[in-house]
């Protein structure tokens, strides 16, 4: 650019040649496909209407033959009348005047007839094909011919085309040739339809294969992705954390149909806890459970049966916590505080230890049942925590064996039996770490707790519970009292069974009383001496129940400790048989 002025370009040295595009005979041989197509659906509706057009004339063309049916009978009625009123050609009495209106009347009856006859003509000429005008124009001339017999080979012609035969005839021919007309129609507008059909279908399979070419790679990775997200998907759905909330195992599992035993566990589950009388030093591994028998009551299981605030009241057995007043409590994913141990009580071997749990703790009180209503065969289930808290939570399921058991206990460990344990026989499996668990009827409630087994050689499937209406009661009394009182009679006592012949001389005892149990020593102001009891009186009788040894008679005693009734009792006294009352207050 000089001086202020444009460079101008001559046009022909940058003008651009038309750009060429390669030839895709695909393209246009689609791009025709669819312009056929087009033309056609074109023609099929302009038919479309030329045949609705075609159906509304045949309607009112069969509606026209049907009344010009009607009226040709008629008229065919009216002509036969009057040829019976009309008279004969031979009648030679007629007059001239006769005969001149006989040749009236004829040719005025040749005059109507041919007039009708010609509008009969007309209407059918207007209502039928090409070849219906020449039928009629050949019958026309046919009526027309005279042969020997003049006129009345006329009228033979007109009676047959005016027959009723001979109309359906007629009628019958003209539907024939329309339907035939139009079924050939239909069979051309159906091979059209079917071809656009098939254009349509292979242009429509063209772009689905054009598509596929074009993005199958984008395709592929869109797939795989999808593989990938469902595969990490199972992966971490089947996996069971250990420690992570119980209820998250099931959640995989929410389609299937519940029994009872799953309903059961997944309801008490929440309610169960392990107790660890060893707060000093973590709970390691299920080889404090298999230790020797006098360390076996430093872990087990407790049930939650009350929670307040933030508190939790934990009921279990009183072997369990042993002498310590703290408990290590673990709960719910592994969360743990330390219990204080409210009060214990051996004869019933139930404890009570509060403890204090986290806000979102999925801790929850149990629901309580009746074990007066237990029958023999009901299931249960036992849920616990055998060997430790590695293996917390473990459900096992069983019935009840027995009802009304009486398990002698040797309390404390000196191979001498210290008291009778009321309670059920169960079948389920119960391991060290079981005791204090809680034994769960069909419905989800507590009927039981779980505290010992008979563990001899040649003998499975016998454990013990405590009836869940003993423990609530111990557990009230623990709570406001830290421990429960029961009656004493303040006397010495011996079995029948374990004395020799010469005290049984001095005492007079018959030979065939082999139970039962010897006073000894009575204490002063005792409730034994109150009641009248002597040294070397023997209680065969009490309560109205037979008293075979010391743990009966304490048994008996005991189950009266809240009433404290004065009970009856029958002794032997210097060989004769005596009744007593013993009173317990």
């Amino acid at each position: 650019m000089t001086n202020n002025k444009k460079h101008v370009i001559p046009k022909t040295k940058y003008g651009r040649k038309r750009r060429e595009y390669f030839h895709n005979e695909e393209r246009e041989q689609r791009v025709q496909l669819e312009q056929k197509a087009e033309e056609e659906r074109a023609e099929k509706a302009e038919q479309l209407a030329k045949n609705n057009e075609e159906r509304v004339k045949d309607n009112l063309r069969k509606a026209r033959i049907e009344k010009l049916t009607q009226e040709e009978i008629q008229q065919q009625q009216i002509l036969a009348i009057s040829r019976k009123h009309s008279p004969s050609d031979n009648d030679i009495n007629a007059s001239p005047s006769d005969e001149a209106y006989k040749l009236d009347d004829n040719k005025e009856n040749q005059d109507v007839h041919s007039e009708q006859h010609n509008i009969d003509k007309q209407k059918v000429e207007q209502s039928t094909t090409e070849q219906s005008k020449n039928d009629v124009e050949t019958n026309r001339k046919e009526t027309s011919h005279v042969n020997g017999n003049g006129i009345i080979g006329k009228n033979e012609q007109d009676d047959h085309f005016y027959s009723e035969e001979a109309q359906q005839s007629r009628v019958k021919q003209y539907i024939d040739e329309e339907s035939g007309s139009n079924s050939k129609e239909k069979v051309e507008n159906t091979q059209k339809n079917n071809n656009i059909e098939t254009h349509h279908k292979q242009s429509n399979i063209d772009k689905i294969r054009e598509f596929f070419l074009e993005h199958w790679a984008k395709l592929l990775i869109v797939i795989g992705v999808i593989l990938l997200l469902v595969l990490i998907n199972a992966i971490f759905n089947n996996v069971d954390h250990n420690g992570s909330s119980r209820e998250s195992v099931f959640k995989g599992h929410q389609d299937k149909a519940y029994t009872t035993t799953m309903k059961s566990a997944n309801s008490a589950i929440h309610s169960i806890v392990t107790v660890d009388n060893n707060t000093g030093k973590e709970t390691s591994s299920a080889d404090k459970e298999t230790q020797e028998a006098g360390k076996e009551n430093e872990l087990g299981s407790g049930v939650v049966y009350k929670k307040v605030g933030g508190s939790i009241f934990i009921m279990t057995n009183a072997h369990v916590v042993g002498d310590k007043k703290e408990q290590k409590i673990t709960y719910g994913n592994d969360d743990y505080s330390i219990g204080k141990v409210i009060g214990t009580d051996k004869f019933s071997d139930i404890a009570i230890v509060k403890a204090k749990v986290k806000s979102d703790s999925d801790v929850k009180p149990i629901k309580m049942g009746d074990s007066s209503t237990l029958v023999l065969g009901e299931p249960i289930i036992v849920i616990g925590n055998p060997l430790g808290v590695d293996f917390k939570g473990s459900v096992s399921e069983g019935i009840i064996s027995g009802l009304n058991r009486h398990v002698p206990v040797d309390i404390d460990k000196d191979d001498q039996y210290d008291v009778l344990m009321s309670a059920f026989q169960v079948d389920a499996p119960v391991n060290p770490g079981n005791s204090g668990g809680g034994v769960i009827d069909r419905d989800g409630k507590l009927v039981g707790i779980a505290s010992l087994k008979i563990d001899m050689e040649n003998v499975e499937g016998m454990a013990f519970a405590i009836p869940v209406n003993d423990a609530q009661s111990i557990a009230k009394q623990l709570e406001a009292k830290g421990e429960v009182k029961y009656p004493n009679t303040g006397v010495k006592i011996t079995n029948v069974a374990e004395i020799d012949d010469a005290t049984r001389q001095a005492i007079s005892l018959p030979n065939d009383i082999n139970k039962g149990i010897l006073i000894g020593d009575v204490k002063e102001n005792s409730l034994g001496e109150k009641s009248g009891l002597q040294k070397n009186d023997v209680i065969v009788e009490l309560d109205g129940k037979e008293i075979e040894d010391n743990l009966r008679y304490r048994q008996v005693i005991f189950s009266h400790k809240d009433d404290l009734q004065t009970l009856p009792a029958k002794i032997y006294r210097d060989g004769k048989l005596k009744d007593i009352k013993i009173k317990l207050k």
